[in-house]
């Protein structure tokens, strides 16, 4: 497979490292405690459920549970970011709306009052600038709140806005999974899509042009191929720098396949492959398999600017799913090596616990004895690995490790420059990986010596196109060139493609 020259943008996108912030459970703003945030008037709702800091989630009244989580709160802990390593923040909805997930907006073009209105996401704008990171949002054009002044006026009758929805003969209307409490929007009608993308005053454009870098669009199967493609000729012609990244939960190879859509996609196609093989659901053949089914159905570019996530405010946390750090580690590494962006999902780099919605949504833990250090300074290590190693942030893959017998994932990444790979080897199996390697690679010469960058597999060597193996069970090694000598040069610049 011969790898496509990639353009500015591809490469940029793919350099990233995303954190996911729920914003009403990450952090409060100006030193304030619930109880003191929650006093707000933002929060006299009718049916507010107000909670502790330090309470779990309950199971009922999930969307009215409210914690006082903000923007300035975020604002408050980029320094924690910033010593992680990411380079970009993606926050779920933070529109005006009833609930504490904001995914039922009564207003596309206000910030939340609980949140800090304008002025705190100007505040984090500015502040994520200064450091030199990005800020992705959350679009949810498929539906709205029943409380929205558009459902309203369509309710009662108004005739400029009764085609903005579906409405049945009796009176029903179309909703999102059958919640009555979001009225589907129309996509077909031109009037809708002025107002949430097309025009310049548009929800998409009017937040890129106050600063924000990007967005995410929920439900991506809902909003369709046609609209992400005209959302993209007319939003990229004005914000070319902009990603515009769709949520899709499985394979996503016909969005890219249509081309001219979404730059990229939630890659929850790796989540379940690697979740399943951790548990032993699928085997080593299927992992190798899938990887290379993404890298197929997505094309190089599309995989590079999706997200590989493990877990989000939809799913069980990392730990939870997989049942322990170890796993945990390995879902980590893959993560921040295969082909695509690193979502780190607030919590997950400390360990945090949690099940389905709403335990996934516990509050994020800032005193530190309750942190997992050891899987802190994991991710910290990976993210260095990664973003040092431009095969690793926009470099083609190549699947091998269903070519070997056992139980591996193993593929390489490379660029066009010679020099700038790496080889991935995950070891699930319960006894050690000792196997000569067949690399049909031209540009790891014979005797290029590699070593693990995380330190914790023997150094070998490339041998004639092969390389020995002696990877520990439930381990993982990533495999770089060294240049040992100091008069010549294995990786000369007239052999670059």
């Amino acid at each position: 497979m011969k790898t496509p020259p990639l353009d500015a943008f591809t490469r940029h996108a793919a350099s990233q490292v995303i954190y996911q912030i729920f914003p009403e459970r990450f952090a409060i703003g100006g030193n304030l405690s619930s109880s003191e945030k929650l006093a707000d008037p933002a929060y006299s709702l009718p049916r507010a459920v107000k909670r502790g800091w330090d309470e779990p989630p309950l199971n009922e009244s999930c969307g009215d549970q409210f914690y006082g989580g903000d923007l300035d709160g975020i604002v408050s802990k980029l320094d924690y970011l910033t010593d992680l390593g990411v380079t970009g923040v993606y926050l779920t909805p933070i529109f005006t709306s009833p609930s504490n997930h904001k995914y039922d907006a009564t207003d596309f073009f206000s910030i939340d009052p609980m949140f800090g209105g304008e002025e705190a996401l100007k505040r984090l704008t500015d502040a994520l600038h200064a450091r030199e990171m990005t800020l992705t949002l959350d679009a949810v054009l498929n539906h709205c709140s029943d409380q929205h002044p558009w459902f309203l006026a369509a309710q009662s009758g108004d005739p400029a806005k009764r085609d903005w929805f579906t409405f049945k003969p009796d009176g029903s209307y179309l909703c999102w999974q059958d919640f009555g409490l979001m009225p589907e929007l129309d996509l077909s009608n031109p009037a809708v899509r002025d107002v949430l993308y097309r025009k310049p005053d548009s929800l998409v454009q009017h937040w890129l042009a106050k600063g924000i870098d990007s967005w995410r669009f929920d439900v991506a199967q809902d909003v369709g191929i046609a609209v992400a493609q005209e959302m993209r000729s007319i939003v990229g012609a004005r914000f070319p720098a902009a990603t515009l990244l769709g949520e899709l939960n499985g394979f996503s190879g016909s969005w890219f396949q249509a081309g001219e859509g979404f730059q990229g996609m939630m890659n929850y196609w790796y989540r379940t492959a690697t979740l399943a093989w951790l548990a032993g659901d699928i085997d080593a053949v299927q992992m190798n398999h899938a990887v290379r089914d993404a890298r197929a159905g997505y094309g190089l570019r599309g995989l590079l600017c999706s997200w590989n996530m493990l877990s989000s405010h939809d799913t069980p946390r990392l730990i939870t799913s997989v049942g322990d750090a170890e796993r945990a580690r390995l879902a980590l590494l893959m993560q921040f090596t295969l082909p695509g962006v690193p979502l780190v999902y607030y919590g997950e780099e400390i360990g945090m616990e949690g099940g389905a919605d709403p335990d996934c949504r516990r509050t994020m833990r800032w005193n530190e004895a309750e942190w997992n250090h050891a899987q802190r300074d994991w991710v910290k290590r990976l993210i260095a690995i990664r973003q040092t190693n431009p095969a690793l942030q926009y470099g083609d893959i190549t699947v091998l490790g269903d070519r070997l017998a056992g139980n591996a994932l193993v593929f390489l990444r490379h660029t066009t420059v010679p020099g700038e790979e790496a080889l991935v080897i995950v070891n699930m199996d319960d006894k050690p990986l000792n196997a000569l390697l067949m690399l049909p690679y031209s540009h790891w010469y014979d005797g290029v010596p590699l070593r693990d960058a995380l330190g914790t597999s023997p150094d070998t060597k490339v041998q004639a196109a092969s390389v020995r193996l002696n990877i520990a069970p439930h381990t993982g090694a990533v495999y770089q060139a060294a240049e040992p000598h100091q008069h010549y040069t294995f990786f000369k610049p007239r052999n670059r493609m």
